[in-house]
């Protein structure tokens, strides 16, 4: 992320316990054992050397440190130039080692001091992968599933993810082995696939924040319509499906500007309308270029600039939007992507990010637990 513009920043470092709770969207008020581990692991003089070694030659200030719920817990330090990049922290050795050693994930955040308030990151715009990060399934291993090659289909996914094939590559391979999946299978699938945990709480409060929320998916437009409904997100970009039938007798396409589905009329083998596992060369695939595309198309159409932007992903086609985004954050990511992304976290529940993004005004001061001296 650039901080160009800043002239003093705010470093908010989220500490997460590996093991919490799984419900922390409440406002408990954290016990003193949870005060006393969050100030002894974030406070420590430990961490507070590793800081001032990483952050440069100007030494950070820490403005306030709160518990925000039993096993998560925040320190605020305010710097100056030269800016520490939050990517970079990150994926230290050394402070590798500290999560390790403390049983903790690590989240950084840098933004400018000009925020209205101290304990909320400046946010306008939120893009969200869809499969299994706003809902827990791979569309097209469900897709896979309807006629038996679940295993064949999930192998594939499971190497494009993870970066170790190109998703084009990836995505022809999948879906030529999706013939005969029948065409209206969209419906069955509305009724089987389950929204992540927290999703609805998380994006009930970007709406609050008046974010613009997005989904961006290289999956299929039915499951992301459905999704938008569902959780009332602004936007929705995927491979829209529109049938454009010639004749009765030909195939229907179903297509949209970034991918082309065939659809095959009903034959002796499969006496139903089904996908014929082909795809039209005349339009791109949803790739990962792609999708840093619509990251930047929609900051520039609602002047946003992209500090103030979050993105939430979990495959390697996501990388690229991640590292383009304010705060990029990879969730219950594949292998590669949590060495890769800028920022990585292994929570139960998407509410967790509510956390690294701020708490009103009005919730701070039931969780703050500042540091006195």
């Amino acid at each position: 992320m650039s901080t160009e513009g800043f002239e003093n920043a705010r470093l908010v470092i989220t500490f997460f316990a590996k093991t919490r709770p799984s419900d922390t969207t409440s406002i408990a008020v954290p016990s003193d054992q949870d005060a006393y581990r969050s100030q002894s692991i974030a406070c420590g003089p430990a961490f507070s050397q590793l800081l001032r070694l990483q952050v440069g030659s100007v030494s950070p200030t820490l403005s306030d440190h709160r518990t925000l719920s039993p096993g998560i817990f925040q320190s605020t330090y305010i710097i100056t130039p030269p800016f520490p990049n939050p990517s970079e922290l990150r994926h230290h050795a050394s402070i590798t080692s500290f999560e390790a050693l403390h049983a903790v994930e690590i989240v950084f955040d840098l933004y400018s001091t000009s925020s209205s308030h101290s304990s909320l990151r400046p946010l306008k715009l939120a893009v969200f992968d869809m499969d299994s990060t706003l809902i827990n399934e791979e569309v097209i291993d469900e897709l896979a599933r309807s006629i038996g090659i679940t295993s064949a289909v999930s192998a594939i996914t499971a190497r494009a993810m993870n970066g170790e094939i190109e998703f084009e590559q990836s995505l022809r391979e999948r879906l030529s082995l999706l013939k005969g999946v029948k065409a209206d299978v969209w419906e069955e699938l509305r009724k089987t696939v389950t929204i992540a945990a927290g999703a609805r709480e998380l994006i009930t409060y970007l709406r609050g924040r008046g974010v613009v929320t997005v989904v961006v998916s290289g999956g299929f437009a039915p499951m992301a319509l459905w999704l938008k409904e569902q959780l009332g997100l602004d936007h929705a970009f995927a491979n829209h499906v529109r049938k454009s039938i010639r004749r009765t007798t030909d195939s229907v396409l179903i297509h949209t500007p970034n991918l082309q589905l065939v659809v095959s009329p009903s034959t002796d083998s499969f006496p139903f309308p089904h996908l014929s596992g082909g795809l039209s060369p005349e339009h791109p695939i949803v790739t990962p270029e792609y999708k840093r595309q619509i990251l930047e198309s929609m900051a520039q159409r609602n002047s946003i600039p992209l500090s103030e932007s979050l993105v939430v992903g979990d495959g390697s086609n996501d990388l690229l939007m991640l590292g383009a985004a304010g705060l990029g954050i990879a969730w219950r990511a594949k292998e590669r992507v949590q060495r890769e992304a800028p920022q990585r976290l292994n929570g139960t529940t998407l509410s967790d990010l509510i956390h690294v993004l701020g708490r009103g005004p009005e919730e701070c001061n039931k969780r703050e637990n500042r540091i006195q001296g």
